[in-house]
């Protein structure tokens, strides 16, 4: 899994599952390291853009937590799922 290449005023999601902590690809996808383009990070333009990216998608994978990247690869914000049983 390689870290993309961002310009300084974008954000990548990588998403996980909350139970297990497995990775997630974008189609929700247990992350296969030996897969060939398997997408793990979403692009987002802006931190706001990510944002809404993770309420919209927390709606339907309640179980899906988060981790947003700046294009320094440090974490900026970390987010729980909002469910578990």
């Amino acid at each position: 899994m390689k870290f993309p290449i961002l310009k300084e005023y974008e954000f990548a999601i990588l998403m996980a599952d909350g139970e297990t902590g497995v990775i997630l690809d974008l189609n929700f996808d247990i992350y296969q390291n030996d897969t060939e383009n398997q997408e793990v990070y979403y692009i987002c333009e802006s931190i706001q853009k990510a944002k809404d990216f993770v309420d919209k998608t927390s709606l339907t994978h309640e179980k899906v937590e988060f981790i947003i990247y700046n294009s320094k690869k440090e974490v900026v914000k970390f987010i729980k799922a909002k469910y578990f049983p």
